[in-house]
């Protein structure tokens, strides 16, 4: 999966648990396309009012599918939208009171940037004391006043983003769908653009959705992830619940980096924690992530994660393997990544440490550990069947 940067941080913040009441409330959304293609297969969820909600997931998981089904670009084949506690589903796209930003952001060549962000308010009718109060208040939030007489062809990346945001915040929108307006951007522009995305968010109090491949950007971004696979929606939480209570290995995987072992859950100790034995050795693991009861799951094969910040170089915790040292990545003014082989009979697997604290590593075999508690178990491999840990998800 893709690399990724220090997610631990925003990950074990505190969770945010008021909540505003629901904004939309997705119930059994099927889409299957004239060719028999079954894009999306009856997903739920539900977003609050407020939220920054983001839709990750592999190219054609249906990230897409579902934005424009919400937005009604595309007609359902089963299931029900409902925004604001009213029934949208079979709502032409213009009365749903929805706005879309694009990727490539569709602005209208022949009219100046005042006169694209006024455009959407021509069609409802307003009066031009009241179209003239939206323009320039969102003329003056997107910072775009001095740019209000120029054409698109005359504007930066970053600028026509932000055109094409006020275009549609203009309208005051209940939702605010975004359909990976950053894919084209490079990558300093794209972290420009995601603090300006949070300022808009903040200052509007919209609720958005916003879809994406890329996950590192989720977890910068979002209130709440939604993640998808093969058209079904493997999890939906909060950043904390996604990356430390992952619900199937898929995500574990997809969000973070993660070293990920296979083994047979052998016994419950005294103290409610489990033995998982491998063919790297038994380790000690929290129950906390299942969602069986412990009787129902002993001897039974079944996976877990330990993320590389929670591995140590040490065999001061209950957990330890002996590793060899295969590599030092050095990253200045950020953790260093130091990729380890373990070695038992005839098994092997590679591990990856993370560190902000390592000045020096040791050349040679080390030892490794790490607590208990930071040992997720996976009781499930994903909700989409016939999915297979080592082909499927770890490309292994």
């Amino acid at each position: 999966m893709n690399e990724t940067s220090d997610l631990s941080t925003q990950s074990e913040q505190p969770e945010q648990t008021e909540s505003r009441g629901t904004m939309l409330d997705v119930s059994g959304l099927t889409k299957i396309y004239p060719d028999g293609t079954l894009a999306v297969d009856g997903i739920d969820f539900t977003v609050d009012a407020g939220d920054f909600c983001v839709i990750i997931g592999p190219s054609g998981c249906g990230k897409s599918t579902t934005l424009h089904s919400l937005v009604g670009n595309l007609d359902v084949t089963s299931g029900t939208i409902s925004l604001d506690g009213t029934d949208i589903t079979d709502q032409p796209t213009h009365t749903r009171d929805i706005g879309l930003v694009f990727q490539d952001f569709q602005l209208f060549p022949h009219l100046t940037v005042a006169e694209n962000i006024v455009y959407g308010l021509e069609q409802m009718g307003l009066d031009d004391q009241e179209k003239r109060r939206r323009t320039e208040r969102l003329l003056e939030m997107m910072q775009l006043e001095e740019l209000a007489d120029r054409d698109p062809e005359e504007l930066s990346a970053g600028q026509k983003q932000r055109v094409a945001l006020a275009r549609s915040l203009v309208l005051e929108p209940k939702l605010l769908l975004l359909d990976e307006p950053l894919g084209d951007m490079d990558y300093k522009l794209q972290k420009r653009m995601e603090r300006e995305l949070l300022r808009i968010h903040r200052e509007f109090d919209t609720t958005f959705i916003y879809v994406t491949h890329d996950q590192t950007q989720a977890m910068r971004l979002a209130d709440q992830i939604i993640v998808m696979n093969d058209g079904q929606v493997e999890q939906s939480g909060s950043v904390a619940e996604i990356y430390n209570s992952p619900n199937t290995a898929f995500v574990s995987a997809f969000v973070g980096d993660s070293n990920t072992f296979t083994g047979t859950l052998e016994k419950e100790t005294t103290d409610s924690s489990v033995t998982i034995n491998t063919e790297l050795g038994s380790f000690t693991a929290s129950p906390d992530n299942l969602h069986s009861p412990i009787s129902e799951v002993i001897e039974s094969e079944m996976s877990f994660l330990v993320r590389p910040q929670h591995l140590e170089l040490s065999d001061e915790h209950e957990n330890t393997l002996e590793c060899a040292v295969q590599d030092v990545i050095w990253n200045p003014g950020s953790s260093t990544q130091v990729l380890l082989d373990v070695r038992r009979d005839d098994a092997s697997k590679e591990l990856r440490l993370k560190s902000w604290e390592l000045s020096t590593v040791p050349e040679g075999d080390v030892r490794v550990s790490w607590k208990p508690e930071h040992t997720i178990l996976l009781e499930q491999t994903s909700v989409v069947e016939g999915i297979d840990l080592e082909k499927d998800i770890l490309g292994s």
